[in-house]
């Protein structure tokens, strides 16, 4: 039986039979791969901890007829700073969701996104940041990496660069920011209205389960600018600046308050693009 090696990480599994697991695995050679543990749920078997979700490991397989067959594992690491704290546990599971989902089809972008998820949950397991914030930088990294990255810094509409006093909203189908003179003007609301009326109209299903005319503002939100502030920060991937202002209660609330905005705002916009809900954010 041919077989095959690839360093994956584990991001979804589902019970097989009485002892087995069938386990979706994002690996840097061949992107998303379902295959086999046998034996995995069996208690001190070998491969269990292997099998865990949001465990790297050096895998060797073997071509099966319909799946294929993990017949090695070599763990490479686990995360403990994950699985030891609940709310970044959770976020990992939202990270393995999304793999799960744009992961399909990246071809020779494997091995990029392979390490941006590592990375990710690297930093989510070790560094003592914000979860919520690192959350924005993976999501708006990924959205890069497929493509699907938001206007942030420019109006989708007349171009110019944003500024904070001159902010309006985040369009979700249009994939970005547009600023409150566009948005505010004779003919833009219009466009706007009409674009949302036929995606509704298109749909089957909404997201709210309303008629068409009160599905309007579902496919925008209104931006702030700390919250647009914290957008841009997360794009460059740099680390929240906690010496800008001075440090107490009321700035930490709002800022607090910003990056779970920002964060609401793209799983929106995420789950718009995906055309589904992502289940793991129920444990957010």
């Amino acid at each position: 039986m041919p077989t095959y090696s690839v360093n994956a990480i584990n991001v979804g599994s589902f019970n097989l039979g009485e002892a087995d697991k069938i386990i979706t695995l994002f690996s840097a050679e061949r992107g998303l791969i379902r295959a086999v543990a046998k034996g995995a749920r069996k208690p001190g078997s070998k491969i269990a901890g292997r099998a865990e979700l949001l465990a790297v490991n050096k895998l060797l397989l073997a071509n099966g007829r319909s799946l294929d067959i993990i017949t090695q594992a070599e763990g490479i690491e686990s995360f403990k700073g994950i699985r030891n704290d609940l709310t970044r546990l959770s976020y990992g599971l939202y990270y393995a969701e999304l793999t799960c989902h744009f992961g399909q089809g990246l071809g020779q972008e494997a091995q990029l996104y392979f390490e941006l998820l590592v990375n990710a949950l690297r930093q989510l397991s070790v560094s003592q940041e914000n979860a919520a914030y690192l959350c924005l930088t993976f999501q708006l990294s990924l959205l890069h990496l497929v493509g699907l990255k938001p206007e942030l810094e420019s109006c989708l509409i007349c171009r110019r660069r944003l500024l904070d006093y001159d902010l309006s909203i985040f369009h979700h189908d249009l994939g970005g920011a547009i600023c409150n003179t566009c948005f505010s003007s004779d003919v833009s609301p219009k466009q706007l209205r009409r674009q949302n009326l036929r995606l509704a109209e298109s749909s089957a299903v909404n997201i709210t389960g309303e008629m068409p005319d009160k599905q309007l503002s579902s496919f925008f939100t209104y931006l702030t600018p700390l919250v647009w502030k914290k957008l841009i920060l997360a794009s460059t991937a740099f680390p929240v600046d906690k010496t800008a202002n001075p440090v107490n209660a009321q700035n930490n609330d709002l800022i607090e308050k910003a990056i779970q905005a920002a964060r609401h705002l793209l799983e929106t916009y995420i789950e718009h693009r995906a055309g589904k809900k992502m289940k793991s954010l129920g444990l957010i």
